[in-house]
């Protein structure tokens, strides 16, 4: 194997957490050109470069002479490269991503406090839909097969998040599955933030006897007993109160506390939140606040849809689908290394526009750029409001032609 590009690079800076593990990735036994450092270096340069097929990275190979150095390829058919994918141990992808995950607990630390709040957690999946023909294997409904991925997602700060722990299924498998749950939810010293999609009151129990920590959202119908109610001074607060709830099949009761606050979204309109929690310690403010932060694996996912591609399938066979998942994953625990170490203060958002400008550049000058001043003194054009609009504003056809 050359020398992997220079380490100077900024690509090279990205992967160096990934690239002590190449020695072990490069012994496979009958492989002659695509090992397994080698694919997965390439399908990692694609997630970070965003490629939308396979032949573009292999066009990218043939075309790109330090590339061809960093995967000791000079070419490769798209279709080979393909096909290597569902060759990859995914069992070895699985235990790069989880060291990854310590490597980052022990740097930063794992989970991390939430101002007063303590470490929080949200819990929640997202559905990758795969091809009607070749993911027939992941069948859910008439006209559409899909695959899910269950993640926890450690809060590390107001714009951040790291995936400690995952679970992949069918998408036939439910949310509040009790064999993904067992997975998911396990320390004591994190609360976790659900939505109703994990709506069960025997689970409730459990967690609550157990001194799992949990903010879930109910539906609006849900029925409880209620113990009593305690006044709030919270003007977003309706109700705070202790209920109670019976396990379904033991019959174990358990005392929760009920929060119902409303809260005004973006366009004006009004919304009102039901959520159980264990969390005593704590005002009702501070309980919808802890659910507000469950937004956060929302944006997790689409951050892995739109900005490292997650949602195109490059192989729709089962094995190359959990090491393309595994492989989104390893991408985004790197991208977060690489974030801490540089720019911490950096959304997710804005760290890969700017890692993609610059990643094929030297790591010198994307530093110059993380330390140039801001030149724009003022606030920019802002609106100065007015009087709100009594009528809704009536718009007539216009014609209008160009040639």
């Amino acid at each position: 194997m050359h020398t992997i590009v220079s380490k100077n690079s900024v690509i090279r800076q990205v992967i160096r957490e990934f690239v002590s593990h190449i020695p072990q990735l490069w012994k496979d036994a009958y492989a002659k050109k695509l090992f397994t450092g080698n694919t997965s270096l390439l399908y990692l340069f694609g997630i970070l470069r965003q490629c939308r097929s396979v032949a573009s990275i292999a066009e990218y190979l043939g075309s790109t002479p330090w590339m061809q150095a960093w995967a000791d390829l000079e070419s490769i058919d798209p279709s080979a490269l393909n096909r290597r994918l569902n060759d990859l141990p995914t069992d070895v992808l699985k235990q790069i991503y989880e060291e990854l995950i310590a490597k980052y607990a022990s740097d930063y630390g794992l989970p991390q406090p939430m101002k007063h709040l303590g470490a929080l957690a949200a819990v929640d999946a997202t559905s990758i839909t795969l091809g009607k023909v070749r993911g027939e294997w992941a069948y859910q409904q008439s006209g559409k097969n899909a695959v899910k991925l269950h993640v926890r997602l450690d809060l590390t700060g107001e714009a951040s998040g790291v995936p400690s722990r995952v679970v992949l299924s069918t998408a036939t498998v439910a949310d509040l599955d009790k064999e993904v749950t067992s997975v998911l939810l396990k320390e004591r010293q994190v609360t976790y933030l659900l939505d109703r999609g994990y709506l069960d009151y025997g689970q409730y129990v459990t967690w609550s006897q157990k001194n799992i920590r949990f903010v879930a959202r109910i539906k609006a119908n849900s029925k409880m007993k209620v113990i009593r109610k305690h006044a709030s001074c919270e003007s977003n607060v309706e109700q705070d109160a202790v209920v109670e709830l019976a396990h379904p099949d033991t019959g174990a009761c358990e005392q929760l506390r009920l929060v119902v606050y409303t809260y005004v979204d973006s366009k004006g309109n009004m919304h009102r939140v039901r959520v159980l929690t264990n969390r005593w310690d704590v005002s009702a403010k501070d309980v919808a606040l802890m659910y507000r932060y469950r937004w956060k694996v929302e944006l997790f996912f689409k951050f892995m849809k739109q900005q490292l591609g997650l949602k195109k399938i490059y192989s729709a066979k089962p094995r190359a689908v959990w090491n393309q998942i595994y492989l989104h994953l390893i991408a985004y625990m790197l991208l977060e290394h690489c974030r801490q170490q540089v720019a911490p203060t950096y959304k997710r958002g804005e760290w890969i526009c700017l890692l993609r400008a610059y990643l094929e550049q030297p790591w010198s000058k994307m530093l110059e750029n993380l330390q140039k001043p801001k030149q724009r003194t003022s606030r920019g054009r802002r609106k100065k409001g007015g009087r709100p609009r009594k009528h809704p504003k009536r718009l007539k056809p216009k014609r209008i032609l160009y040639w």
